[in-house]
């Protein structure tokens, strides 16, 4: 939980940087649009890892291994290792602040339309 909220800082400090500099004033609707890019961003990068993090393409990727090399390179095909075995960190943080942080930009949406 510490982990989820350090992020959700981090990431609006990021958002307010991203408002100052590109967008040049801190309104409503420059929040939701920053907050938009930053929450998305996070929560893609969050879902992408933990679908390589499940093996989800494992089989996939040591099959085309051994279909694309050449018979002389199988013991190299064998000794590489499986996407799951790259990504095996904990991907709730990341995800879990960017949902945060898309939470965030829906109450302010709500606010900008009501």
């Amino acid at each position: 939980m510490k982990k989820i909220i350090r992020n959700f800082m981090v990431s609006l400090v990021v958002i307010v940087s991203i408002m100052l500099i590109y967008f040049k004033e801190l309104t409503l609707l420059s929040y939701i649009n920053a907050s938009f890019i930053v929450g998305g961003v996070l929560t893609f990068l969050g879902l992408v890892s933990f679908v390589f993090s499940t093996g989800f393409f494992d089989l996939f990727t040591v099959s085309m291994r051994k279909v694309v090399s050449s018979k002389r390179r199988m013991d190299d095909v064998a000794s590489m290792r499986k996407p799951s075995e790259i990504f095996s960190g904990n991907v709730s943080p990341m995800l879990g602040g960017g949902v945060l942080i898309l939470a965030t930009m829906g109450i302010g949406l709500l606010i900008f339309y009501i």
